[in-house]
C-alpha cells in the first residue's frame, strides 16, 4: 500500500469548483481503492492519498500535470502496511487538522520519497 501527501497551488479554483472536483474525486477514487483526506484554503490544496501502490502513483502523476494544480510538492511518498483512511473515502478537512495528520505520518515515515519503487516523473 502507498502514501502520498502533497501540496499545490489553485489559485482561481472557487470553493463551488472544488466541491464539484471534491464529488467527483471521491466516487474515482472509490472505484479505484484509494482513501485519504483534502484540505483547500481558497488558494492552496493539501491533499493526502493512501491505497494501492500503482493506483496512488498513478493519480498523484495526473494531479501532477492537471493545470489547475501548480507548484506541487510531493511531501512524502511512502509505503503503508495500512491505510489510516480505511472507511474515509476523500475526507475534506481544514487545513490545519490536515497538517497535523500530515506531520505524524511524516514521524512515523519520513519525509520524502521512502518508496522502495522510484516514482518515474515524465517530462512533457
Amino acid at each position: 500500500m502507498r502514501h502520498i501527501s502533497y501540496t499545490s497551488m489553485a489559485d482561481g479554483l472557487t470553493a463551488e469548483e472544488f466541491a464539484d472536483i471534491l464529488a467527483h474525486a471521491r466516487k474515482k477514487n472509490l472505484e479505484s481503492q484509494i482513501s485519504g483526506a483534502i484540505a483547500f484554503d481558497g488558494r492552496m490544496i493539501t491533499q493526502i492519498l493512501e491505497g494501492p501502490r500503482h493506483k496512488v502513483d498513478e493519480l498523484f502523476l495526473k494531479i501532477r500535470s492537471d493545470p489547475r494544480h501548480s507548484g506541487v510538492v510531493l511531501q512524502s511518498r511512502a509505503d503503508i502496511k495500512a491505510s489510516q483512511f480505511d472507511g474515509f473515502g476523500l475526507t475534506p478537512m481544514t487545513p490545519s487538522d490536515l497538517y497535523m495528520i500530515a506531520l505524524a505520518i511524516e514521524e512515523k515515515y519520513g519525509t520524502g520519497d521512502s518508496s522502495a519503487e522510484p516514482l518515474v516523473m515524465r517530462l512533457g
